[in-house]
């Protein structure tokens, strides 16, 4: 065999080495990036269930402090001053924290099948671009929605048209968040009222303790925003003892309110944030809480829980 054909061969053999020495790097790089993204993966997994389990943890400090509130109650004192901010810990380098707030400081969306003028009342002072005509519209299609039936109608047809279909609930709502599928209910509408709505499994009072300006304002036809801030300033210095006291209020008593049974002073649904951080991750926890006193006993229990978003 000749010199040149031997160098010949030997360059083939090194470009074939080289070529599969090129693969091997390849295929070994892609292992490693697969094995890094698998493995992050499982951290973000397992840091995500030991979140969850922090959460849990800090949700029993909310019930206790609800627990204890009740049993250590004085006479013309608020039985809960919230909202109530937990303390932050730090837990094998998680941050958890809580905040105790009052679900009937919320209107709640159910009551739209007793009060549905109070709900279009709602609806006109936090969008008050919407005509009286559309505000009434949205409040009937809303009370359909929760209404028990099954008859056939306008509301029918229009959720059998979009796209996907579907069908209203006609039954209360669970999450306030549904109220999005209602007819007439825009994302700008439903982002607007969602920090003043939640989705309560039965009718509730609103509690003039902590309820917001515009919450407050649908007590009565004539009640303005201006009016719940004016209030809200009030009770800060001099909480409601009674719902009579509320109602003897100069600022009150002149506004109509038709029935003493849409207010309270206490609550019996409470709504707990829990947040648990690390690094660049956070999981986000909402529990509604009931709190019931019978017999001279308090019980505490969970009505819901929802991850990532309020229900």
């Amino acid at each position: 065999m000749s010199l040149k054909h031997r160098n010949k061969e030997s360059g083939v053999v090194i470009v074939i080495a080289l070529f599969i020495v090129a693969l091997v790097a390849v295929m070994a790089t892609t292992m490693l990036t697969h094995l890094e993204r698998d493995t992050r993966r499982t951290t973000l997994l397992l840091r995500h269930a030991e979140a969850e389990f922090y959460a849990q943890g800090s949700l029993a400090w909310a019930i206790d402090q609800l627990n204890t509130n009740w049993e250590q109650q004085k006479t013309n004192q608020r039985i809960d001053n919230l909202p109530l901010a937990s303390p932050v810990e730090e837990i094998n380098h998680y941050t958890i924290s809580s905040i105790i707030d009052d679900a009937q400081a919320r209107f709640n969306i159910n009551n739209v099948l007793q009060a549905p003028d109070d709900f279009t009342q709602l609806l006109r002072v936090i969008a008050p671009k919407l005509s009286e005509a559309q505000a009434l519209e949205i409040t009937r299609a809303t009370v359909d929605w929760v209404t028990p039936q099954k008859q056939q109608n306008v509301y029918t047809q229009y959720y059998a048209k979009q796209v996907p279909p579907y069908r209203a609930a006609h039954k209360l709502m669970v999450s306030s968040s549904e109220w999005r599928l209602v007819k007439g209910v825009s994302q700008e509408l439903f982002e607007a009222l969602q920090p003043y709505l939640i989705a309560l499994p039965m009718p509730t009072p609103i509690n003039v303790q902590t309820a917001r300006a515009p919450v407050l304002a649908t007590l009565s036809p004539s009640l303005t925003i201006e009016t719940g801030l004016a209030i809200e300033s009030i009770r800060k210095n001099a909480p409601f003892n009674t719902p009579v006291q509320f109602l003897n209020l100069d600022i009150v008593k002149n506004h109509k309110i038709s029935d003493e049974k849409k207010i309270a002073i206490n609550s019996t649904y409470f709504l707990v944030e829990t947040t648990v951080s690390i690094e660049n991750q956070q999981t986000l926890l909402y529990t509604l809480l009931e709190r019931k006193a019978e017999q001279g006993k308090v019980t505490i229990k969970i009505i819901w829980q929802s991850k990532g978003q309020l229900g």
